[in-house]
């Protein structure tokens, strides 16, 4: 994807500062030149620390303050700019070229940061007139101009580029096209870009700007081909989303479809071509065909996508399957020798284990990562276990595990409030309620409604719980998640409103419904009509998906010895 004006990147820090060696004689300290080096490989680190050594043993060399000043562009405009004034004070009056260059990028950090018109123009005007052969301003200008609506004076500044020597025309000739299109005058549009592609064919972003400008025209057919030309270039993330943007759409989406499906017949390795279908259809709620795709896309793959299966499958609450496929991606790797990828791939093997209902074996794959007790995991991996056996029903064992954990792991409200519910399923009701106590006060009320309203109502005090909950709702109803509010009024025995949130939670596409029948907040809510007859209708409802998608898994798939972790 090439460079947008403000979005600087490090090929436009090398190529916009117009390294001319033939024509400029640049500093040869070894701190300078391994700083241009560094910033040659993208590592902008290493490249600005050897610039502040640089200016630190000669201030008065320009070229270092420029590539600070271009750097910090990035960062800090006030800084930036301060970088760059030093650039103009010392870069030889002879070289116009970085002069103007200078001048440029104090253009670029007073309209990025600052949204300095006035500062912006008086900095590009002056670069033109240092260096008049140069086209970078009149893009620069032509494009906040544009920005600002003012089209005619974008024009002319574009035009005005194209005379320059160092013009690029794909990209100048591509910004005239941008702004006719945002005349909607898309006809002119398209005739620019035609215009730019004569000058350079694999620039995908003109094909992604012709593609719009042919949509924009009822010209379906061949924008869809100009997104294809594009992802077929560099098969970038920018050129993936528009293709799958473009899917998204409902009248475009089986002509897109169709041409990815025709295209997987003509390419050597059709792997992202199959992944973009998946994803397509996964936003388009075709749970089965998303499925489909996305496991064809992993056979055709040199390396199988087990990890992006096991993730899809998740999504769609098949835990059982999710788990195997975590394993699938783990191989037979020794616990021992787990790397840190591997150790969370391990984690949600185990943790869609669990979510599948299969608490004990669970907990036994848990144990089987125990760290040593002086190490930094070990606090981390305790509370898992504490977590793991709470929701498996083993208080006992729950607070057998939190006896463990150290007094500072046990500070804060929401950890408060788990221990607290662990106490009262021992029957330990006092240390429960000094627990839930904990979480009344002014400062968690401020900081942390949500545990506060929690810990009223399990407390008793439905009032204060209902003028909490009642406030949030009018200050922040984004923050709102329908599982926890479901939660809450279980525990004030508001069974109607419960059934209410988790109603919300079923039709957003939540299926977890062993979170919903294990968690102990909804526990009133057993063997009440409505929320029985409810569970009853969405597990009917998601057989028939879960079924189908099971069925995908068995025709798309060839049975193969699973190897378990360790083994």
């Amino acid at each position: 994807m090439k460079k947008h004006l403000f979005s600087i990147t490090l090929l436009l820090f090398v190529v916009a500062t117009g390294l001319h060696a033939q024509e400029t004689k640049l500093p040869t300290t070894p701190d300078f030149t391994n700083a241009m080096e560094a910033l040659q490989q993208g590592d902008i680190f290493t490249s600005d620390s050897l610039l502040n050594e640089e200016v630190g043993k000669y201030p008065k060399n320009g070229y270092a303050w420029l590539y600070r000043g271009i750097l910090y562009t990035r960062l800090q405009a006030d800084t930036a700019l301060v970088f760059l004034d030093q650039a103009v004070r010392h870069i030889p009056k002879k070289d116009n070229e970085n002069l103007a260059t200078a001048h440029y990028w104090r253009g670029i950090a007073k309209w990025k940061f600052n949204d300095d018109f006035t500062g912006m123009m008086d900095e590009m005007n002056t670069a033109k007139r240092t260096n008049p052969n140069t086209a970078e301003p009149y893009l620069a200008v032509g494009t906040v101009l544009q920005q600002r609506g003012d089209y005619g004076g974008a024009e002319q500044e574009f035009r005005q580029a194209l005379t320059k020597g160092d013009v690029k025309k794909s990209d100048t000739y591509q910004f005239l096209g941008r702004n006719k299109a945002a005349q909607d005058d898309y006809s002119t549009a398209i005739k620019y870009y035609n215009q730019a592609l004569e000058f350079d064919r694999n620039d995908e972003s003109i094909y992604i700007d012709r593609s719009q400008a042919y949509i924009a025209t009822h010209q379906e057919q061949q924008g869809i081909e100009d997104a294809m030309i594009a992802f077929d270039l560099e098969h970038s993330r920018s050129a993936f989303n528009y293709l799958i943007t473009l899917g998204d759409s409902t009248q475009l989406r089986d002509q897109v479809v169709a041409r990815l499906k025709e295209q997987t017949r003509k390419v050597g390795d059709p792997t992202l071509y199959l992944f973009a279908i998946s994803t397509i259809y996964s936003n388009a709620d075709n749970a089965p065909e998303s499925l489909r795709y996305l496991l064809r896309a992993s056979k055709s793959n040199d390396e199988p996508l087990y990890e992006q299966i096991a993730e899809r499958l998740a999504g769609y609450a098949l835990y059982e399957q999710a788990a195997d496929y975590f394993r699938r991606a783990l191989g037979a790797t020794p616990i021992d020798s787990l790397d840190d990828s591997q150790e969370s791939l391990y984690n949600k093997y185990v943790g869609y284990t669990f979510e599948s209902g299969k608490t004990q074996e669970a907990i036994a794959l848990h144990e089987k990562i125990k760290p040593e007790k002086d190490s930094d995991d070990y606090e981390g991996w305790l509370g898992n276990l504490m977590w793991f056996k709470y929701y498996a029903g083993d208080y006992a064992g729950a607070l057998e595990t939190m006896a463990m954990l150290p007094e500072e792991l046990k500070e804060g409200a929401d950890n408060a409030l788990f221990q607290g519910k662990i106490y009262r399923e021992n029957g330990m009701t006092d240390k429960a309620r000094e627990c839930f106590t904990r979480c009344t006060t002014d400062e968690v009320i401020e900081e942390n409604p949500s545990d506060a309203e929690v810990a009223f109502a399990l407390l008793g005090n439905t009032a204060k719980t209902r003028e909490l909950f009642e406030k949030r709702q009018a200050d922040d109803p984004d923050d709102i998640s329908e599982f926890s509010a479901a939660c809450l009024m279980a525990l004030i025995d508001d069974k109607p409103m419960a059934v209410s949130y988790l109603r919300q939670l079923f039709e957003n596409g939540f299926r977890n419904f062993f979170k919903v029948e294990r968690d102990e907040d909804l526990r009133s809510l057993k063997g009440y009509g409505d929320y029985e007859a409810m569970l009853k209708e969405y597990k009917a409802k998601f057989e028939v998906e879960r079924k189908a998608l099971l069925d995908v898994l068995e025709e798309e798939t060839r049975e193969e010895p699973i190897p378990l972790v360790g083994e």
